[in-house]
């Protein structure tokens, strides 16, 4: 078939890793997008609103179906950013510059590790 590599998994991770890899980065795009200085961008963004913003081109229809019948991966996946966010967000209001530091360290060593 041409491809580079197969994975042998179960369907239970297979759904886990879509919820990962696919399925929460449209709806952190959709989430992004449908801030109410999105329209106002143009001037202000460059690469980063480009790169977050890219997925949110999305075929509704399609996307709805696919999320409802992965949803338990999916949710888990939305808890998991939504505390992420809220550790940026608890640090940032608390003015913990280390604990910020650290976040973003942490982050920047997986993505180097893993790509």
């Amino acid at each position: 078939m041409g491809f580079a590599r197969t994975v042998v998994t179960t369907p239970e991770h297979h759904d886990e890793m879509i919820a990962f890899t696919s399925q929460i980065a449209h709806v952190l795009a959709c989430s992004y997008v449908l801030s109410p200085l999105a329209p106002s961008h143009a001037g202000y963004s460059a690469g980063s609103y480009r790169d977050v913003s890219r997925v949110a081109r999305i075929n509704a229809d399609m996307w709805a179906d696919l999320f409802i019948d992965n949803k338990e991966a999916l949710v888990k996946e939305i808890d998991d950013l939504v505390s992420n966010l809220m550790q940026f967000k608890y640090n940032i209001v608390n003015e913990d510059s280390p604990a910020l530091k650290d976040l973003m360290n942490r982050a920047n060593k997986i993505k180097e590790e893993i790509g």
